[in-house]
Order: C-alpha cells, then structure tokens, then sequence
C-alpha cells in the first residue's frame, strides 16, 4: 500500500525540478476569431526538464516520463499546477494543456479535470486540454464519451499539432473538438510553399465545417502571419509573437 503514495511524491518531486514554459497564442484578426474568446489572454503551458535533466530534449522528456508513470499521474499533477497558476491570474486568461488521451479514459482523472475547473468557476477563465499528437489510447470510443462530458462542463478541447501524428477524424466527426492547432512542419515555409498552402487549407475546411477555430504552430516570420491570417487562419503562436516566458507554476 505504501508503493503508490512513494511513486506519487517521487513523480512531483520530479515535477518540482522542472520549469514551465508559457506560450502566448494571439489572435490573427481574422474574422473566424471572433466570437471565440480573442480578446482573452490565451497561453499554453508546456513542461520543460530542469537543468539537472538527463534527458534534454522537451518531448524526449515527456515521453520518458509517460514511461515511468501512468499518463493520468503525470497529467493530474501538472493539471493542478495549471489551475493554481490560473487561479492566480488577474484577468480572464484562456489556458492550454497537453494531456495524453490515454489519460482521459481514467474515471478519476475526468473527475479531477472537473472538480478542479470548478474552482474557477465565476472568474472568467477558459481552460482548454489539447490532445498529444505522438500517442494514442486503447478505446477511442470511450474518449469520445469522456470528452463530452468534460465539453459539457465548460473545458475546451483541442487536437494538438494536428498533421504530425495520429489523426482525429474519428473525433472530429464524433462532435468532441473545439480546436485544431496546425504542426508547425506545416506552418514552416507556408508562405513560399503550395503543397503546404493546399494541406492548410484542407484543414480549414474542416475546421470550418466542425465549427473549430484553426491555430497555427510555430510561426516565426511577418510574411507567414500575413498569409496565415489572408487564408482564414485565426489565431497564431510562436516566436514572432511572443518569447515564451518562465513560469513559477
């Protein structure tokens, strides 16, 4: 009985040496956007080893720590941080989280992700689980049931970096995706490339016939944003934008 509550301490003792990463998403102005929170503070929070890290790499990380602990361990934990930091904030403020999907399968992380939005209820706040790109889970029928009902509490959900990994027609026909966001390998070039041009534009479409705003990944130069914004894109992030700031969460 004592194994579990020692893996939880080791699991946030790990957690405590890491730092976190606030990514601004800003809006493109384009008319999509409206209606869709763009006059809120939106960021993502992203996990980032700490110095002493073995493993350098952010997504090399994130999987090593999938590895040694369940998805729904690692994922409450950080959720917790993101709420606290939230909780926190001044003005109404939209906050990204990566979960993995498998997590959202687990009955008592649905409730968790539920009790703990409740405690913002009233101040305005928006939070928004995007779903990682490079894993899967065992039912993805039961993760359609499981995001409705946390759709149905008032939490966003998103399909991250969509275009690099597994795909999400299956719940983008299921009704359950309030946003897709568009891996930066696509939105890299985008200006000076129509093969890109023509597969963003493909997800425009679908996001327009879901009713799921488009954000694009990674976007670093004037002239993508430009294009990005003329085509229908809706909201951006990335270092044209914004220098990710360092979070004590």
């Amino acid at each position: 009985m004592l194994a579990v509550p020692h893996r939880l301490s080791t699991l946030h003792s790990r957690l405590q040496q890491c730092m976190f990463a606030l990514h601004r998403i800003c809006s493109l102005d384009a008319p999509e956007a409206s209606g869709f929170g763009g006059c809120l503070d939106w960021f993502e929070l992203l996990i980032r080893p700490g110095q002493s890290a073995d493993i350098r790499s952010p997504s090399a990380f994130i999987r090593a720590m999938y590895q040694h602990w369940s998805p729904s361990e690692v994922d409450s934990l950080i959720l917790e941080r993101a709420i606290a930091w939230l909780a926190d904030r001044p003005g109404p403020t939209r906050l990204s989280v990566n979960v993995h999907p498998q997590s959202l399968l687990e009955e008592r992380f649905v409730h968790a992700v539920i009790r703990l939005w409740s405690q913002l209820d009233g101040k305005g706040h928006s939070l928004c689980l995007e779903l990682i790109e490079f894993a899967d889970c065992e039912d993805r029928g039961l993760l359609e049931g499981k995001l409705a009902v946390i759709r149905q509490q008032g939490v966003l959900v998103a399909l991250d970096d969509f275009g690099s990994g597994y795909a999400g027609f299956d719940l983008c026909a299921a009704g359950v995706i309030d946003l897709i966001k568009i891996d930066t390998s696509l939105v890299r070039r985008f200006d000076q490339c129509s093969k890109r041009q023509a597969v963003v534009n493909s997800i425009l479409v679908l996001g327009g016939g879901i009713g799921a705003p488009i954000v694009a990944e990674g976007v670093e130069h004037v002239d993508e944003a430009r294009l990005l914004r003329n085509v229908g894109v809706g909201f951006a992030q990335g270092f044209l934008f914004h220098t990710p700031e360092f979070a004590g969460v």
